[in-house]
């Protein structure tokens, strides 16, 4: 009963030190008891993280609104005007709160469909994400050291990826936006799915590559198209 009881702890820890391990206690079989824990601690990060980082964002936002020559004067004081607070209303605390889940959601569809129809394999659609909710974890970690250096820093344009070797940040040049895709954390996620995607569909280390790998680039491919669009580009 106690072994039970600390199972989702057990789960979230190894899905930093034996992910293998997670990932075939959860093919095993997963209930609401299973999740709990991760939804949880997923949870407190992401409204911490909009806490501590929201007068950053809103000064990054007023800086955004300045830069855009496509907007009149009365434009951007309007715009202004909706961000001209650093304190954190309830909003943006429920949306920021719902947003992780339903991203998980829609992740575990993409992998649920890539796994089971072109990998030929049958996984059901609540342990793939289950796994999704498993792997966000290493988000947690990247927040427990991305939010300091965004604190210290003042700017939400700190990087854990190849971007550290440029001298600024550019989101003009598609060279940049590139080297953020690989981003340690990113990398570390794609490795997880890798590992689970060996554990839960039994392919081989090769055929789990190619298939998480796929989208893992088509993703950056989207986040560089994006990226390229954004105002501050």
């Amino acid at each position: 009963m106690v072994k039970e009881a600390f199972l989702p702890l057990v789960r979230v820890w190894n899905v930093f030190f034996d992910p293998a391990k997670t990932f075939e206690s959860l093919k095993n079989g997963i209930t609401w008891k299973d999740l709990w824990f991760p939804v949880v601690i997923l949870l407190i990060a992401t409204l911490v993280t909009i806490q501590l980082t929201y007068p950053v964002q809103m000064k990054e936002s007023r800086q955004m609104i300045m830069r855009m020559d496509n907007l009149t004067d009365q434009q951007k004081d309007a715009m202004l005007e909706r961000v001209s607070t650093d304190k954190t209303p309830a909003q943006s605390l429920i949306i920021g709160g719902i947003t992780p889940l339903v991203t998980a959601l829609f992740i575990a569809a993409v992998y649920l469909f890539v796994g089971n129809f072109f990998g030929g394999g049958y996984a059901k659609y609540w342990m793939l994400f289950a796994v999704t909710i498993h792997i966000n974890m290493v988000d947690v970690l990247s927040g427990i050291i991305k939010v300091p250096l965004i604190l210290a820093q003042k700017t939400m344009m700190v990087h854990t990826s190849l971007a550290i070797l440029f001298d600024k940040t550019d989101l003009s040049s598609v060279w940049f936006r590139l080297a953020m895709q690989a981003d340690l954390f990113r990398v570390w996620k794609l490795v997880l799915w890798v590992i689970a995607f060996k554990v839960i569909y039994k392919y081989s280390t090769k055929k789990s590559l190619l298939l998480t790998g796929l989208i893992w680039v088509l993703a950056s491919i989207l986040m560089v198209i994006l990226q390229g669009l954004s105002p501050m580009a």
